[in-house]
Parts: structure tokens; sequence; C-alpha cells
């Protein structure tokens, strides 16, 4: 789409193999960016990249967002095929709790240690190794964190490794925002609340959290991953030059309560 609202843009979604990266990815290459699909699932990833080049510019390359070589060479081979970077969206990460996560006197040691890894020691290497190449091109970052990361709760979601981590990405991303903001760069969160992932298998299936959701988010049921990925076109276009350091929830009214 060459008056697309990404038009002439070259991306990178980090965990774009399925659910909310991959509808920010869909929605990027239909918007008329140069999209990158990077995950560590090969299969997943390359099927999605083929999926979305019917409708757009899109390849696919491998990652794992915790190796800092991994991350450094997906940023070099994005530049090396489109000659530039304007937009990194750091969406990958995992949930804790079939690794042990839960209230801290519960949490593992081990599962506290790989949510850390992959959710914020990965966003910071997202980041890290994109800038160079976003100071060039006065580009943008988006991270996704969560609701979780912004507000505590009480039995259902009380998995404390993995709110940690999403908080961590809220004051990295704001941090990166204010020193970068001088150079041309901009950085904004996204907090999703119960999308209609894999993630939220869980959600779906057990009656009482089934019913909590209604309450939870008073708009009505789970979000869409195209509910945020609408949200992430507006904050990576044009149209948000002038917004850096926002902290947006996309929670059908969670945090509001």
């Amino acid at each position: 789409m060459a008056n697309g609202r990404l038009a002439g843009k070259t991306a990178v979604v980090t965990g774009a193999a399925a659910g909310i990266g991959k509808s920010i990815a869909a929605t990027f290459a239909r918007e008329g960016a140069l999209v990158v699909v990077a995950d560590s699932d090969e299969q997943a990833g390359a099927a999605v990249a083929a999926e979305v080049s019917g409708t757009g510019f899109c390849r696919f390359v491998a990652v794992d967002i915790a190796v800092p070589d991994s991350v450094a060479a997906l940023i070099e081979t994005t530049v090396a095929h489109y000659g530039k970077l304007d937009i990194i969206v750091a969406n990958a990460g995992i949930g804790g709790r079939s690794l042990g996560d839960g209230p801290v006197d519960q949490c593992t040691v081990e599962a506290w240690d790989r949510v850390m890894e992959v959710n914020l020691r990965g966003t910071f290497l997202t980041c890290k190794y994109a800038l160079p190449a976003l100071l060039e091109c006065k580009g943008c970052i988006l991270t996704i964190s969560s609701v979780l990361g912004m507000v505590g709760t009480q039995g259902l979601f009380d998995t404390h490794a993995y709110a940690t981590s999403k908080a961590g990405i809220i004051g990295l991303t704001r941090a990166i925002a204010a020193h970068y903001a001088q150079q041309g760069v901009r950085a904004n969160v996204i907090a999703p609340g119960l999308v209609d992932t894999r993630m939220a298998k869980r959600t779906k299936s057990d009656p009482a959290i089934a019913e909590q959701v209604a309450f939870w988010q008073p708009i009505g049921g789970l979000g869409q991953p195209r509910d945020v990925a609408d949200a992430a076109l507006f904050l990576c276009s044009d149209e948000a030059k002038f917004i850096t350091g926002a902290v947006l929830p996309v929670d059908g009214g969670w945090t509001v309560q």
C-alpha cells in the first residue's frame, strides 16, 4: 500500500508467529510497512510470513530474544535486507504459571529467572540492539506490557514474576522515551488486558475465570489481537509523532476500576 499509514517504513515484530504479534505484523504489512516476522518458532513464523506476504512485504527471521547474539543478528539481517529500521515492536514474551510462577512465597526461583530472562531481559536486548538503527531513522519503539504490570490482583492472576517483568517493561520504555526523545526516537507501551490468544487458554477453559471476565473488562468479553494491533498501528504511525513515554491500556476498561 503506497499510501498506507506506514508506507515506506521497515518494522520488526518479535513474537510474531502467533497471537498479538501476528496481528501486528499483518496490520503493519497491510498499511505499507516492510515487515520482519521474528520468532523462535521457525515453522510457525515462516508460515505467518508467507501468509502476510499475500497482503504486503514480509519475511521471517528466527530469533531467541534472550540471547544477545541472536537479537543482534536479527537487527543486522533486517538492515542488510531493507537498508534501515524504522519501527521495533518488542512483543515476544512468555507466561510463567507452567514454569512455577505464582505468589512470591510460592514462585520458584527457576520460574522467576526464566520469566525475567525472556520478558524483561529480552525486551531490553531488543531495544538495545535496535536503537543504533532507529536513531539513524528517528524511528520508534513499541513494547508490549500487560495490565498486570500496572495493577495488582488477588487470586486467579497471582503470577508475580510475570507481573514484575511486565512492570519492568513499562519502566524501561519510559526511561528510553525520556533519554532518546531529543535524538528523535519515540518509545511507547501497550498494556493489553485479557486477549483471545494462546496465553488466554486457561481463561477460556476455567469457568471461575470466565465468569469474572465481564467484571474485569466491562466493555465485554476477551479482547481480540486486532484490538492491540490497531493501537500499535496508531502509536507507530506519524499520527502519534508527538507521543512518547505513553502507557496505553487496551484492556476493555480493566484499569479504570
